[in-house]
């Protein structure tokens, strides 16, 4: 008999077999576990429906298998191969059919009374060992095949739905799926945000940090410009800015960024609610008029040197926020010119902190040099 790849649901097309509980040459009874397959979305146990012989693995763990390719054959009693199974002999029908309540002919033999089986009849006795041979009662190929016994835990984690091997993978290494973010659709867990989620007591750090100087010369003379105009901004405001303008081109979706500033001696978050769309004097009164207030729906912010002299650093992230923007205090540098010469510049260092598990590095990559394009361009962020 060929065991098949079960189809596990309309959109799967294929399974992956993670485990055997057979080997070839095992004796094999209906309703024992063979294997078990997964995708991403399930993960199942499946059993056989023949007794017989397991004579041959076709498929070994790891490799992956389309839905109705052979897995294995079962040879023996009751697990012939498709390849052995012979077509029952044709019998000719006789030409004229008796009715039900026809007599019988004379001399013609009785047929033997056929007696019912046990599981028709109902003999307790017969009941209790056909448990003992059969793990299930209906072994028809057409039934649901069922799920693991195995518990790996809850398949929704704060509300959050997790998929079977996720859950899986998440109990093998010891990972907290509580602390993991989840990518797919509504913030569902997958098996690729497991892969990437540091294992219990592992020292690995989930943040990465980019750093790069930016030349802020033509954001100094914009600044002094608009001072004489009577309108005033800091550097950090304008950085606020331009990284919201940043956000909102490569993520429609973002629109407020939090301010994280030293006020009185404290460090306190504002959050500036549609940045890109807002002027700088705008940005400016909003942060003025903000205490230390709770942040919602905020996951990107920017942060200001907490006193002058501060070239770079770097910033703790703790949620909502899985990337922060730490801008150093401007200074003075010398730079060499084309052809050899040294000349000062204003300049300012700039450190993205990001999370790996909600940030991908070639976007963050991406997102800093787009904002130190803007500072060092000013008007592209004002247009």
């Amino acid at each position: 008999m060929d065991v098949l790849m079960p189809q596990l649901g309309e959109t799967v097309a294929e399974g992956k077999i993670v485990k055997w509980f057979k080997q070839a040459g095992d004796a094999v009874k209906p309703g024992e576990n063979l294997f078990e397959i997964e995708t991403d979305k399930t993960s199942m146990e499946v059993p056989a429906i023949a007794a017989g012989t397991l004579s041959d693995i076709r498929f070994q763990v790891g490799e992956v298998a389309k839905v109705g390719a052979v897995v294995a054959v079962i040879a023996g009693a009751g697990g012939a191969t498709s390849a052995e199974i012979k077509p029952a002999p044709i019998v000719n029908a006789p030409a004229k059919l008796q009715t039900p309540f026809a007599h019988a002919k004379a001399g013609a033999r009785a047929e033997p009374k056929k007696e019912l089986g046990p599981r028709i009849r109902g003999d307790e006795r017969s009941s209790a060992q056909a448990t003992r041979d059969f793990a299930y009662p209906d072994m028809s190929p057409w039934r649901e095949v069922r799920t693991p016994e195995r518990n790996y835990g809850p398949a929704k984690i704060g509300g959050r739905q997790v998929t079977p091997l996720a859950r899986r993978l998440a109990s093998e290494r010891g990972i907290d799926l509580n602390r993991v973010i989840g990518s797919g659709p509504h913030g569902r867990i997958v098996a690729a945000d497991v892969a990437t989620a540091p294992q219990a007591g592992a020292t690995a750090t989930t943040t990465f940090y980019l750093v790069a100087d930016i030349e802020i010369g033509r954001l100094q003379i914009l600044r002094d410009e608009a001072k004489t105009a009577g309108a005033e901004f800091s550097i950090g405001e304008f950085a606020l800015k331009a990284w919201a303008v940043a956000l909102k081109r490569a993520m429609p979706s973002t629109a407020d960024i939090g301010l994280i500033e030293t006020v009185d001696g404290r460090r306190v978050t504002k959050t500036i609610c549609d940045a890109a769309g807002k002027t700088l004097t705008a940005i400016a009164r909003e942060a003025a008029a903000q205490d230390a207030l709770p942040i919602a729906g905020v996951t990107s912010a920017v942060a200001v040197a907490a006193a002058s002299g501060i070239r770079e650093f770097t910033t703790v992230l703790a949620p909502p926020l899985t990337s922060v923007l730490g801008v150093g205090a401007p200074r003075r540098a010398p730079i060499e010119k084309d052809d050899g010469g040294i000349k000062f510049i204003g300049l300012m260092t700039v450190t993205l902190s990001c999370d790996h598990r909600a940030v991908d590095a070639a976007l963050a990559a991406d997102l800093l040099m787009a904002f130190k394009a803007l500072v060092e361009n000013p008007v592209a962020a004002l247009v």
